[in-house]
């Protein structure tokens, strides 16, 4: 009975240690951008766009099941105080648009339109069709972080997709850029 009480106590108090010692570990996952998609319009001369040109940024989210509510959800940006939209949208899980539900990015389509002023016509139009994103956790110690494998997003209609991943295999945002036809 003093051995069983014995290897109980020995459990206990190394259960005890480990769980200090990774309690008092900050995990630090970068994996802020995993799921993200950053996109930016082209500076080209030819495709590209002029800063006049991205004043008014509409973005429309539709989910891929089309039973799903809410059915469209649309974000405007627009450019105030010198602030430039070409490089800084970025489309996550939990921006522009709130959580609905327990969908991720994945699970929408999106539309990019531009108009000069909220009152003109649309003159640019961009669809992403579709992400496929391949996730897991990757463990290290007392911490788990999430690491993209691959981020590939299907754009206008096309079959051939755009491969956003991190080359260096942590977390960046490689940008989709938009560009006219």
């Amino acid at each position: 009975m003093l051995r069983f009480s014995f290897n109980w106590c020995l459990f206990v108090l190394t259960a005890a240690v480990l769980a200090s010692c990774c309690g008092s570990v900050a995990c630090e996952c970068e994996d802020r951008y995993a799921e993200a998609i950053k996109l930016q319009f082209s500076a080209d001369a030819v495709k590209g766009f002029q800063d006049r040109e991205i004043r008014n940024v509409f973005l429309v989210r539709v989910p891929n099941d089309t039973a799903q509510r809410p059915r469209a959800d649309t974000v405007a940006f627009t450019r105030a105080n010198g602030q430039r939209l070409r490089d800084t949208l970025v489309i996550n899980n939990l921006t522009p648009f709130t959580r609905s539900g327990n969908r991720n990015l994945n699970e929408y389509r999106y539309q990019v339109y531009l108009a000069r002023t909220r009152r003109d016509s649309v003159f640019f139009r961009y669809a992403i069709d579709s992400v496929a994103l391949r996730t897991r956790l990757q463990g290290d110690g007392c911490c788990t972080c999430y690491q993209n494998t691959s981020k590939l997003v299907y754009t206008n209609g096309s079959t051939t997709p755009i491969n956003l991943t991190d080359p260096s295999a942590n977390n960046q945002l490689v940008p989709l850029v938009l560009a006219r036809p």
